[in-house]
């Protein structure tokens, strides 16, 4: 019976200490770490440490939440990219004169391979765009010299 009443106690704890990092998650966004440190200290009676403690894995919850924030918004953006792909695949395009009308489908290769590049570089698989930068050092207190002055 004792070891139940410890397990029911560490598990109140645990879910404190949950919310207490949840209450300082959100105080992240708005104020600044000594005044989050304060209101720890005096809310919850603890020392700097502990606060300091809270704020890192408040902000490790952080980093964990726009992680998958990120990779959602990847796919979401890959899908839709997709559902362009398709589009173009069945391009629909009217043929023939006002009598005679026809449609057909035609795919658009170009734009195909338009989003094809898109949908790669979203993904990472498609290398960097190369550019090349010309500098030109000037060096102040010296003269460029002309190829005449060397005569």
């Amino acid at each position: 019976m004792a070891e139940e009443n410890k397990k029911e106690f560490k598990k109140a704890e645990m879910v404190e200490v949950e919310q207490r990092i949840y209450q300082v998650g959100l105080m992240l966004r708005r104020k600044p770490v000594s005044f989050i440190v304060d209101y720890c200290k005096k809310t919850w009676n603890i020392e700097r440490g502990q606060a300091n403690k809270y704020i890192k894995k408040a902000r490790g919850e952080w980093a964990k939440y726009f992680e998958k924030l990120k990779g959602d918004g990847l796919k979401y953006h890959i899908a839709q990219i997709r559902d362009l792909k398709d589009m173009a695949y069945s391009k629909k395009v009217v043929v023939g004169t006002v009598d005679n009308k026809q449609v057909i489908q035609v795919a658009d290769l170009n734009l195909i391979l338009d989003i094809t590049k898109e949908e790669a570089k979203l993904m990472g698989i498609y290398p960097a765009e190369k550019h090349e930068e010309i500098r030109k050092v000037i060096v102040l207190g010296k003269k460029e010299k002309k190829e005449d002055e060397n005569e």
